[in-house]
């Protein structure tokens, strides 16, 4: 992942599956959308119904760290 400061959707599971947090991209999405994960939000829904999701690895990292991840 790098440098970059926005994850997609598998990064973001993948990073959380790194520190210990069993979650795949659809629990993911959900909560992003239902609002239970601060560290992203749904910038925009395509004709399709395909969502675009704005998501900062900082906030990713400040949230695993908050509960309990070695980050």
């Amino acid at each position: 992942m790098g440098n970059k400061l926005t994850l997609t959707i598998n990064e973001t599971a993948a990073l959380c599956r790194e520190h210990g947090w069993t979650v795949g991209k659809e629990q993911l999405a959900e909560g992003i959308a239902e609002g239970r994960y601060p560290f992203g939000k749904i910038l925009r829904v395509g004709n399709t119904g395909r969502k675009t999701y704005e998501i900062w690895k900082a906030d990713v990292l400040a949230y695993l760290r908050e509960k309990g991840a070695e980050v």
